[in-house]
């Protein structure tokens, strides 16, 4: 079965400005089968947890968190992303932190001290950032939207061959068999395996 999805959402359960619901709606609408919702760990609501659970969808609703980690680089992100029973850990946006490559290689080695990093974003807000597409990170790359708003909706996802169950998409994602996709115009995409 092939399925569609995005590993990096924010709602107004962080910093982002739809509501978990709103949220789902548009990407259900816009033929996604599942969603990692990861908002901020440092500005979660109290409920965050219950609030994902509860909701209503036929999409499949994976609960996350965007980690927030000191490095001797700075303060990074990572996604923690929950299966049944398995655990997805991706090194967010290295675009973001303005290292040069061999300080994010660096970088991801520290962080995997802390966390079994499984994926690199190779997005920046859902735009393809390609320096960071290489073999010299020898992890899969994930194409994600890291979405705050509306528009930041539908932009970048992953697609794959496998089970509607929580685990095997993980597993698949951390195994690399998946495509990269980015929205190019009107209803049109590029696909990056």
């Amino acid at each position: 079965m092939r399925l569609k999805g995005q590993l990096h959402i924010h709602t107004t359960c962080s910093d982002g400005k739809l509501m978990p619901p709103e949220a789902i709606e548009i990407y259900a609408r816009q033929g996604f089968d599942f969603v990692a919702i990861t908002d901020h760990d440092h500005l979660l609501k109290l409920n965050y947890r219950e609030i994902i659970e509860q909701l209503q969808s036929d999409l499949l609703v994976f609960y996350g968190i965007e980690l927030t980690v000191g490095t001797r680089f700075g303060y990074v992100h990572v996604n923690m992303i929950e299966g049944d029973k398995d655990v997805l850990y991706t090194f967010n946006h290295p675009g973001d932190y303005d290292f040069t490559l061999k300080q994010t290689i660096e970088c991801i080695q520290e962080v995997a001290l802390m966390y079994p990093i499984d994926a690199v974003e190779i997005t920046h807000h859902g735009f393809y950032t390609p320096e960071f597409d290489t073999d010299l990170i020898p992890l899969p790359k994930v194409a994600t939207d890291d979405s705050h708003t509306r528009i930041g909706c539908g932009r970048a996802w992953v697609e794959m061959d496998c089970g509607r169950e929580k685990d095997a998409i993980i597993h698949t994602i951390k195994t690399g068999k998946f495509s990269n996709c980015y929205t190019k115009g009107q209803n049109k995409a590029v696909f990056f395996a």
